[in-house]
Protein backbone atom coordinates (compact mmCIF):
# COMPACT_ATOMS: atom_id res chain seq x y z
CA UNK A 1 0.00 0.00 0.00
CA UNK A 2 3.15 2.22 0.73
CA UNK A 3 4.73 1.36 -2.50
CA UNK A 4 0.95 2.20 -4.28
CA UNK A 5 0.86 6.04 -2.14
CA UNK A 6 4.64 6.53 -3.14
CA UNK A 7 4.19 6.08 -6.42
CA UNK A 8 0.58 8.02 -7.01
CA UNK A 9 2.59 11.13 -5.59
CA UNK A 10 5.69 11.14 -7.30
CA UNK A 11 3.72 11.10 -10.24
CA UNK A 12 1.36 13.95 -8.94
CA UNK A 13 4.20 15.87 -8.34
CA UNK A 14 5.78 14.97 -11.89
CA UNK A 15 2.52 16.16 -13.53
CA UNK A 16 1.76 18.97 -11.71
CA UNK A 17 4.34 21.93 -13.18
CA UNK A 18 2.78 20.09 -16.76
CA UNK A 19 -0.94 20.45 -16.18
CA UNK A 20 -0.10 24.14 -15.16
CA UNK A 21 1.43 24.98 -18.30
CA UNK A 22 -1.51 23.10 -20.02
CA UNK A 23 -4.12 24.99 -18.29
CA UNK A 24 -2.77 28.87 -19.12
CA UNK A 25 -4.14 29.93 -22.00
CA UNK A 26 -2.86 33.07 -23.61
CA UNK A 27 -5.30 35.93 -24.13
CA UNK A 28 -5.53 37.32 -27.44
CA UNK A 29 -4.80 41.17 -27.07
CA UNK A 30 -3.32 40.99 -23.67
CA UNK A 31 0.73 41.11 -23.68
CA UNK A 32 2.66 39.46 -20.76
CA UNK A 33 6.21 40.37 -19.41
CA UNK A 34 6.39 43.95 -22.71
CA UNK A 35 9.87 45.66 -21.67
CA UNK A 36 10.36 48.12 -24.10
CA UNK A 37 13.72 48.49 -25.46
CA UNK A 38 15.49 51.85 -25.09
CA UNK A 39 14.46 53.97 -27.98
CA UNK A 40 15.44 56.89 -29.43
CA UNK A 41 14.93 59.31 -32.46
CA UNK A 42 15.88 62.55 -34.15
CA UNK A 43 14.51 64.51 -36.67
CA UNK A 44 16.06 67.28 -39.25
CA UNK A 45 14.60 69.88 -41.86
CA UNK A 46 16.29 72.02 -43.95
CA UNK A 47 18.97 69.97 -44.85
CA UNK A 48 21.15 71.50 -48.13
CA UNK A 49 22.86 68.22 -49.82
CA UNK A 50 25.80 69.16 -51.76
CA UNK A 51 26.48 68.80 -55.55
CA UNK A 52 26.79 65.31 -56.89
CA UNK A 53 25.87 64.21 -52.91
CA UNK A 54 26.70 61.03 -52.03
CA UNK A 55 26.56 59.98 -48.60
CA UNK A 56 23.96 62.95 -46.88
CA UNK A 57 23.21 60.91 -43.47
CA UNK A 58 25.03 58.67 -41.15
CA UNK A 59 24.01 56.32 -38.04
CA UNK A 60 27.41 55.22 -36.35
CA UNK A 61 27.36 52.29 -33.95
CA UNK A 62 28.04 52.36 -30.54
CA UNK A 63 31.10 51.60 -28.41
CA UNK A 64 28.47 49.52 -25.51
CA UNK A 65 25.10 49.09 -27.18
CA UNK A 66 23.73 46.88 -30.01
CA UNK A 67 22.18 49.57 -32.12
CA UNK A 68 19.28 48.35 -34.33
CA UNK A 69 17.55 50.81 -37.18
CA UNK A 70 14.18 50.74 -36.41
CA UNK A 71 13.46 53.57 -39.32
CA UNK A 72 15.29 56.27 -41.53
CA UNK A 73 12.48 58.53 -43.27
CA UNK A 74 13.12 61.71 -45.60
CA UNK A 75 11.56 64.07 -47.84
CA UNK A 76 11.86 67.44 -48.55
CA UNK A 77 12.00 69.55 -51.25
CA UNK A 78 13.78 70.65 -54.65
CA UNK A 79 13.98 71.37 -58.34
CA UNK A 80 11.54 68.66 -59.79
CA UNK A 81 14.09 65.44 -59.50
CA UNK A 82 13.55 61.54 -58.67
CA UNK A 83 16.54 60.43 -57.28
CA UNK A 84 17.81 57.12 -56.24
CA UNK A 85 18.54 56.64 -52.26
CA UNK A 86 20.12 53.96 -51.48
CA UNK A 87 21.06 52.66 -47.34
CA UNK A 88 24.64 51.15 -47.03
CA UNK A 89 26.35 49.86 -44.22
CA UNK A 90 29.77 50.68 -43.80
CA UNK A 91 32.62 48.46 -42.34
CA UNK A 92 34.55 51.84 -41.66
CA UNK A 93 33.51 55.08 -40.90
CA UNK A 94 33.17 57.97 -43.58
CA UNK A 95 36.03 61.07 -42.36
CA UNK A 96 35.90 65.06 -43.53
CA UNK A 97 32.94 66.31 -45.36
CA UNK A 98 31.10 69.38 -43.64
CA UNK A 99 28.57 68.60 -41.04
CA UNK A 100 25.38 70.58 -41.01
CA UNK A 101 24.54 72.51 -38.39
CA UNK A 102 21.62 73.00 -36.16
CA UNK A 103 18.09 71.77 -37.30
CA UNK A 104 19.74 70.20 -40.42
CA UNK A 105 21.91 67.99 -38.61
CA UNK A 106 20.06 65.07 -36.59
CA UNK A 107 23.21 64.66 -34.48
CA UNK A 108 22.89 67.44 -32.67
CA UNK A 109 22.48 66.50 -29.29
CA UNK A 110 19.43 68.44 -27.72
CA UNK A 111 17.93 66.82 -31.20
CA UNK A 112 18.32 63.32 -29.91
CA UNK A 113 15.01 62.61 -28.20
CA UNK A 114 14.42 59.57 -25.59
CA UNK A 115 11.01 58.29 -26.61
CA UNK A 116 10.72 57.07 -22.90
CA UNK A 117 12.22 59.65 -19.95
CA UNK A 118 11.16 57.61 -17.48
CA UNK A 119 13.25 54.60 -18.24
CA UNK A 120 16.44 54.54 -16.78
CA UNK A 121 18.30 53.36 -19.97
CA UNK A 122 17.20 56.00 -21.70
CA UNK A 123 19.40 58.73 -20.20
CA UNK A 124 21.31 59.34 -23.11
CA UNK A 125 21.88 57.55 -26.49
CA UNK A 126 25.32 55.99 -27.37
CA UNK A 127 24.60 55.87 -30.72
CA UNK A 128 25.92 59.22 -33.09
CA UNK A 129 24.14 60.86 -36.44
CA UNK A 130 25.89 63.32 -38.96
CA UNK A 131 24.54 64.77 -42.34
CA UNK A 132 26.73 66.49 -44.34
CA UNK A 133 26.43 70.06 -46.46
CA UNK A 134 29.95 68.68 -48.33
CA UNK A 135 30.53 65.23 -49.25
CA UNK A 136 32.82 63.63 -46.80
CA UNK A 137 35.43 60.52 -47.80
CA UNK A 138 34.22 57.59 -48.14
CA UNK A 139 36.89 55.25 -46.65
CA UNK A 140 34.53 51.75 -47.30
CA UNK A 141 34.28 51.48 -51.26
CA UNK A 142 32.45 48.00 -51.05
CA UNK A 143 29.52 48.80 -48.29
CA UNK A 144 26.72 45.87 -48.09
CA UNK A 145 23.76 47.30 -49.89
CA UNK A 146 21.01 47.14 -47.43
CA UNK A 147 18.11 48.66 -49.14
CA UNK A 148 17.06 51.26 -52.10
CA UNK A 149 13.90 54.00 -53.07
CA UNK A 150 13.36 56.47 -55.79
CA UNK A 151 12.89 59.47 -53.89
CA UNK A 152 10.76 61.76 -56.01
CA UNK A 153 10.94 65.86 -55.15
CA UNK A 154 9.13 68.79 -55.94
CA UNK A 155 9.52 72.73 -55.48
CA UNK A 156 9.00 74.21 -52.08
CA UNK A 157 5.85 75.97 -53.92
CA UNK A 158 4.32 72.83 -55.16
CA UNK A 159 2.52 69.93 -53.67
CA UNK A 160 3.24 66.21 -54.26
CA UNK A 161 7.21 65.61 -52.72
CA UNK A 162 7.49 62.45 -52.09
CA UNK A 163 8.59 60.06 -49.05
CA UNK A 164 11.59 57.39 -48.62
CA UNK A 165 10.65 55.38 -45.68
CA UNK A 166 13.09 52.35 -44.92
CA UNK A 167 10.79 51.19 -42.14
CA UNK A 168 11.76 48.07 -40.45
CA UNK A 169 9.91 48.38 -37.14
CA UNK A 170 7.09 46.99 -39.42
CA UNK A 171 8.95 43.60 -39.64
CA UNK A 172 9.17 43.36 -35.39
CA UNK A 173 6.13 40.90 -35.65
CA UNK A 174 7.51 38.67 -38.28
CA UNK A 175 10.96 38.61 -35.69
CA UNK A 176 13.11 39.98 -38.65
CA UNK A 177 16.41 41.48 -37.99
CA UNK A 178 16.55 45.15 -38.96
CA UNK A 179 19.91 46.26 -39.80
CA UNK A 180 22.25 46.22 -36.77
CA UNK A 181 25.43 48.40 -35.99
CA UNK A 182 28.21 46.59 -33.32
CA UNK A 183 30.56 48.78 -32.49
CA UNK A 184 31.99 52.60 -33.48
CA UNK A 185 33.34 51.03 -36.72
CA UNK A 186 30.01 50.19 -38.52
CA UNK A 187 27.90 52.36 -39.80
CA UNK A 188 25.10 52.52 -41.97
CA UNK A 189 24.58 55.81 -44.50
CA UNK A 190 21.70 57.18 -47.03
CA UNK A 191 23.15 57.63 -50.07
CA UNK A 192 22.12 60.03 -53.11
CA UNK A 193 24.12 58.47 -55.77
CA UNK A 194 26.14 61.12 -56.61
CA UNK A 195 23.02 63.52 -57.49
CA UNK A 196 22.55 66.85 -57.76
CA UNK A 197 19.31 68.20 -56.63
CA UNK A 198 19.01 71.98 -57.29
CA UNK A 199 17.40 73.93 -54.22
CA UNK A 200 17.73 70.86 -52.19
CA UNK A 201 15.77 71.31 -48.57
CA UNK A 202 15.53 67.69 -47.04
CA UNK A 203 14.06 66.67 -44.49
CA UNK A 204 13.44 63.50 -42.32
CA UNK A 205 13.73 61.47 -39.27
CA UNK A 206 15.95 58.96 -37.59
CA UNK A 207 14.73 56.23 -35.35
CA UNK A 208 16.73 53.20 -33.48
CA UNK A 209 16.98 51.09 -30.46
CA UNK A 210 19.83 50.32 -28.22
CA UNK A 211 20.17 47.22 -26.65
Amino acid sequence: MNRLFIAALTLALGLGPTLAQVNYVPQFGVTSGYLAKATYSSGFFGLVTASSATDVLCITGSASKIVRLVEIKIGGSGTAITLPVTLVRRATPDSGGTAATTTANPGVVTQIASRDTGQSPNTSASATLISYTANPTINDSAPVYLDSHALSLAAATAAGSGIVDFNYGLWNNDNIQPPTLRGTSQQICVNFNSTTITSPLITGVVTWTEE
